[in-house]
């Protein structure tokens, strides 16, 4: 097994998103901006630096010259590369310090590493600057937005990406921090901003209504690590299906639970039976409870002679190329997230209290070859009703929650 790599003691892994001189840009902009080095001091060797990290130079080096290029540091020739700002984008006083909290298991996790990426971009747009902890074990979990805790009292605020309970409502204590989680949306702690899922999934569903087709099948997947997730997703597309009086094939749906994503033949059979089921009245339609699953059975299609979308169209919440074939989906708007959380800090700041439970945020449609549009379309009998937002564009509309049942 090869050596994990680590650099100023964080993970750098495989990622479908960013890719390893983006990672050890964010590291090293992380680093700079919360004093590592000071002005004029010399950073790693491009040479060293990827020796330490068993990377090709060309890694590291595209990771400098993006430094370069933002302000950050300045190349001397053979002599390397030295520090120039620590924050090239303040005119006048030193940012606002944003902390990020995640668990130990957080560590490394895909999902986890695209929010530090995306929160990182996004504050600095605010001119902010991030700093990312890792909860420390033994730390009393309720008062981690305690200052001093785990951030220092020049944290303007903070982003959990781990769920907890507070110890109390912030504006209740003067030693509080402001704080928000961006978490899933089964998680039960406030004030949060989560992805709306399950709106996702009916939407999801009635666009491929919407799109002409009557049989459709859920093809449901229990990789989620929390299965209250999976329930959210079957939830949105049985919504949808009973919305237009259209019933679910629960036999399917049941057979569905046992296919494992990367297991080619319980992949295989289960594509078969998509295809077979019913005769001349088969399912004509996907919907997958996750990516993966969407992933699998475009990929076994040519394995099976089932051509996507002709012999049957697949969708999911997420989008990838795969097989040569772009999936229709929903995607998570990352950036409108990341901005509502850091409005939502700077709400509780300027308040001097919390006074929302939540914020769901609407996905948006991503266009993919996968979706086959059939004879009739919207003027088929049941078809959907006008849905949020056009497709391959961003929504802007949330779902604000407040009240008294803030715990």
């Amino acid at each position: 097994m090869s050596k994990p790599r680590v650099l100023f003691g964080k993970k750098i892994v495989p990622h479908h998103m960013l890719n390893y001189a983006e990672q050890v840009y964010d590291i090293l902009v992380g680093e700079i901006e919360l004093g590592r080095w000071e002005v004029n001091e010399r950073l790693p060797g491009v040479i060293n630096l990827a020796k330490e990290l068993n990377f090709g130079t060309k890694t590291i080096q595209t990771a400098y010259d993006r430094l370069k290029a933002d302000g950050y540091v300045r190349t001397l020739g053979y002599r390397g590369t030295y520090l120039k700002s620590t924050h090239p984008q303040s005119r006048k006083k030193a940012p606002e310090k944003v902390g990020v909290l995640v668990s130990p298991g957080q560590t490394g996790d895909p999902l986890i590493l695209w929010y530090e990426h995306v929160i990182l971009l996004g504050a600095r747009r605010q001119g902010l600057v991030t700093e990312v902890k890792v909860l420390p074990p033994g730390t009393e979990t309720p008062s981690a937005n305690r200052r001093g805790a785990v951030f220092g009292t020049d944290c303007a605020g903070i982003i959990s990406l781990t769920p907890f309970r507070p110890a109390r409502r912030y504006g209740e204590h003067p030693e509080d921090l402001p704080l928000v989680f961006l978490v899933p949306p089964y998680e039960s702690c406030a004030p949060k901003i989560s992805a709306d899922v399950r709106e996702a999934y009916y939407e999801l569903t009635c666009r491929v209504i919407r799109a002409g087709h009557r049989r459709i099948v859920f093809s449901e997947d229990s990789i989620e690590p929390d299965p209250r997730q999976t329930v959210m997703h079957r939830e949105g597309f049985l919504a949808a299906m009973a919305e237009h009086g259209l019933g679910a094939d629960e036999m399917l749906l049941e057979e569905s639970r046992q296919v494992v994503n990367s297991d080619l033949a319980t992949v295989s059979a289960h594509l078969r039976r998509l295809t077979t089921r019913g005769g001349k009245n088969r399912p004509t339609a996907v919907v997958a409870g996750s990516l993966g699953r969407a992933m699998a059975l475009v990929r076994v299609g040519p394995l099976e002679k089932v051509d996507i979308p002709r012999d049957l169209s697949v969708v999911a919440i997420g989008t990838d190329d795969s097989g040569g074939r772009k999936i229709t989906g929903m995607l998570p708007d990352f950036d409108h997230m990341v901005e509502t959380c850091l409005a939502m800090l700077e709400r509780q700041r300027k308040q001097g209290r919390s006074d929302y439970t939540g914020v769901d945020i609407r996905m948006h449609f991503v266009p993919g070859q996968t979706l086959r549009e059939l004879a009739g379309g919207e003027t088929a009998k049941g078809a959907a009703p006008e849905l949020n937002h056009d497709p391959g564009t961003l929504s802007r509309v949330i779902h604000y929650r407040t009240g008294a049942n803030f715990r």
